[in-house]
């Protein structure tokens, strides 16, 4: 089984080329990917990302 790539919010604002006050908008839309809860930190798998971009091309 691969190993699941996370994304912390620094990694996913720039591979969204984004501010992290966007992505906090971003997350704001129901369709957008939810981030995992890594004790305090918050993860959001890297394909979820990647199949959410492809949806909203």
């Amino acid at each position: 089984m691969p190993h699941e790539i996370f994304l912390t919010s620094a990694e996913l604002c720039q591979l969204l080329r984004c501010s992290s006050t966007t992505l906090w908008r971003m997350r704001q839309n129901p369709g957008f990917p939810q981030p995992r809860h890594f004790g305090r930190r918050l993860l959001w798998l890297r394909r979820d990302v990647e199949h959410f971009l492809t949806l909203e091309a």
